[in-house]
Formats: C-alpha cells, structure tokens, sequence
C-alpha cells in the first residue's frame, strides 16, 4: 500500500471515529460516470455519512470504476478510477418519506492504467438527489458533477485529458439513530 493511501485511508477512520454517531447513514450503490475525454464507465462504491444536525451531514464514499476506454492521445486506452469523496450534505425534508438534498465536496482520484502512465490527482464534486422509503431503510438516486484533469503520459505523446462529467448513482442507505 502507498503512503498517500496509507494516508487517506488514516484520515477517513479518524473522522469516522470522531464524529458523534448519534444519527448517521450507511450504503452501497451502482454507478455510471460519462466523462468528456476519457469516455464512460459503470462502477459500484459504498457510502457513510454522520448527521451533525437533522438538515447537516458530513458524507464520505468510495467509487470503483474498473474500466474507462476512451480515444485519448490518439491511441486507446483502459484506465480505472477510484474517486474518494468527503463533503457535507444540505438535507432539504430530513424528516419527510422522500428527502431531497444537495452537497459538495473534495475527492482524491486514485487512477492506474497498463498503458499509459497517470498520477493520482485531485478535484471535486457537487450533488443533488433525492432519498426516499421507510424509517431506517432508504432507496436513493443522486446525481453528482466531477471536476478534474489528469496528465497522461504515453512514453511518445503527452497531455491532459478531463474527467470532468455527470456521475449517476442509485443505491440503498441504512439509517441509525434519529
């Protein structure tokens, strides 16, 4: 494991673990993420989430893309993408069957490729969805924006291609607390 996963994974079990967990959520989710230069990809991730207050909730997920392909510096490429998000969630109807709500936040994209050389890279993403179901077992659909570039370096050619694009997501959260 390298140190910069070392690092970040560290820096999630501190917050996990310093956040109150009177009320929170916990969930899995299937995902699709069309970026504009390195085509599109479905992935699957997991999420939690501690509620400061009933409106306010301090989220962390994890997305695995296995494959994007895409025509990028003129030859094609596989690449995967694992995005580790933190941000906070404005719940509009916390206490309502569906909940909508917005969000955003920093990620930290871990990426490799057997072709081509890519660094991990930063960006961050901004979200709306809406949450809905009974009082511990949620249903939810989201839609999140992704910013970010990346340098890939093919040996021959080098430039810099963007992941910037619309991420949906739909999943299942389990509630704890009130």
């Amino acid at each position: 494991m390298s140190w910069k996963k070392f690092l970040l994974v560290g820096i999630f079990a501190m917050a996990f673990m310093a956040v109150p967990a009177h009320a929170g959520t916990v969930g899995v989710y299937g995902a699709f993420w069309d970026t504009d230069d390195a085509d599109s990809s479905w992935g699957a991730g997991a999420r939690v989430g501690f509620d400061f207050l009933s409106w306010l909730e301090l989220e962390f997920h994890g997305t695995y893309f296995p494959e994007f392909g895409g025509d990028v510096l003129g030859s094609d490429i596989d690449i995967s993408v694992i995005p580790v998000d933190g941000g906070l969630k404005f719940k509009l109807f916390p206490n309502k069957p569906a909940t909508l709500y917005v969000g955003a936040g920093a990620t930290y994209y871990f990426l490799d490729s057997d072709d081509v050389e890519i660094d991990n890279e930063t960006g961050y993403y901004a979200e709306a969805g809406v949450e809905f179901g009974g009082e511990h077992t949620r249903l939810f659909f989201e839609v999140m924006w992704r910013a970010m570039d990346a340098t890939i370096d093919s040996g021959i050619l080098s430039g810099d291609a963007s992941f910037d694009g619309l991420t949906g997501q739909f999943g299942v959260n389990w509630t704890w607390g009130k």
